[in-house]
């Protein structure tokens, strides 16, 4: 059987088994683009440390081989990379290294002049108004509609309750709102 018609848990279990070429290309192919996303704004918008930790997310589930698939493949990458994040946080703060957040890239696609300055406008207040959320309360949003996580696979992922995920939401909704309304 092809290993793009396999599902990620039994991709996985090839992994921890041995068979990594092959599974790993699928999952990255499928996976890649959410994965960074969520790091990316978790790292304020430091492409280069995004970039690393992504890599380094993708090493350490190469090297799994305690995989069992009780809970859904994203929750467990997910939950890999948080622990990523944390790790490295714990090493700048320790090192005291500043990070600095980069510029927004917008597309060029044929916009004129006005409606590129409208679409930076507003990509920069949603943007600040994520960051400005608390760290727990930007997880959860960045998880569920920027990596497309279910709220099961962000509990999971978070290693918080169902029902502490859905009050994060709540609470980052009003607060984005809020942001957002005073912007305007």
């Amino acid at each position: 059987m092809p290993v793009d018609s396999l599902p990620d848990e039994d991709l996985m279990v090839l992994v921890t088994q041995g068979i990594i070429a092959a599974p790993i290309a699928e999952l990255f192919r499928r996976h890649n683009r959410a994965l960074f996303n969520f790091i990316a704004w978790n790292c304020q918008g430091n492409l280069a440390e995004a970039e690393d930790i992504c890599q380094k997310t993708w090493l350490k589930l190469m090297r799994c081989a305690s995989y069992r698939p009780a809970a859904a493949f994203r929750a467990f990458l997910y939950q890999i990379a948080r622990n990523t994040l944390i790790d490295a946080r714990r090493s700048a703060y320790s090192s005291h290294e500043a990070l600095d957040g980069s510029e927004e890239h917008i597309p060029d696609d044929d916009l004129s002049p006005e409606a590129e300055l409208s679409l930076k406008q507003n990509l920069h207040r949603v943007r600040e108004a994520v960051m400005g959320l608390p760290v727990a309360q930007r997880e959860v949003v960045v998880l569920r509609f920027f990596s497309e996580l279910s709220m099961e696979e962000i509990a999971t992922a978070a290693g918080v309750g169902f029902e502490t995920v859905k009050s994060r939401l709540r609470y980052a909704f009003a607060h984005l709102r809020r942001a957002l309304e005073q912007a305007e």
